[in-house]
């Protein structure tokens, strides 16, 4: 008898720069389901990827998937994230390849190849159908058409949204965690992406077979799952939390 193919899954945890998804991904993964842990399989964190590069190389094996620099080059040049600051001519000078490994040649590329790796990666773990979560700050398009693809291809996607009720708030935990050894973000970057996450909301709601909302403003507090739906024969089935909606949410998502 073969083993029963596991179905597919994408988890996607998303929500503005400073919210607090590393400390919800820890909570998840601490949880059980039936017994058992909560599985992620293959996790893609572009930040994760950056630090490997920072310090020394990426490896590309543990994913299973074919990797080649020509491969990589045609994505790369598809992708819509090369620009007059980081031209075609400037990624194919700014790495190596060795079998499997990679490497940054410049310290000042490492941020923009971890994103590339990170789309590489996210692309071929769906081709391939295997189940992978992805960590972003959801402040482009593409997260969804990813979402939306999944869905397409039988995936049950999981979303994970967590949020502060002002950017303020996002810009003092990344100071906060500059000080502890954590990576920054310029505040504009922070502000411009906390809305445009934000507007995605209920769109990538939409696509979800379940969705979780959690709210994190309160510094003395834990972070509150404040809503959560389930899809049942195509209708939205909600949990009583019986908490307070804060204004983001209402804002954007009960409008």
């Amino acid at each position: 008898m073969q083993p029963k193919q596991k179905s597919l899954r994408l988890r996607v945890f998303a929500g503005p720069n400073g919210s607090g998804k590393s400390t919800i991904i820890n909570a998840i993964r601490d949880k059980e389901v039936n017994g058992f842990p909560i599985d992620f399989g293959y996790y893609i964190n572009a930040d994760d990827i950056a630090k490997h590069l920072k310090e020394g190389v990426f490896d590309f094996s543990p994913f299973g998937i074919v990797f080649t620099k020509t491969n990589f080059s045609v994505f790369a040049e598809k992708s819509g994230l090369l620009n007059p600051s980081f031209t075609e001519e400037d990624f194919h000078a700014s790495y190596s390849l060795s079998g499997t490994v990679f490497k940054a040649k410049f310290i000042g590329r490492i941020e923009q190849l971890a994103q590339l790796i990170a789309r590489y990666l996210r692309e071929a773990l769906l081709e391939r159908g295997t189940r992978f979560s992805f960590e972003t700050v959801f402040s482009h398009e593409s997260n969804l058409d990813i979402m939306r693809r999944a869905a397409e291809k039988g995936y049950k996607v999981y979303l994970y949204f967590v949020s502060t009720e002002s950017p303020e708030i996002n810009k003092y935990r990344v100071k906060l965690r500059v000080t502890r050894g954590g990576h920054d973000v310029p505040e504009n970057k922070i502000e411009s992406r906390y809305y445009r996450s934000l507007s995605l909301l209920t769109d990538a709601a939409e696509i979800a077979y379940q969705a979780y909302f959690f709210d994190n403003s309160l510094d003395d507090k834990p972070f509150r799952l404040i809503a959560h739906f389930k899809v049942v024969d195509g209708k939205k089935v909600w949990d009583e939390t019986g908490l307070h909606s804060p204004q983001w949410f209402k804002k954007y998502y009960l409008r």
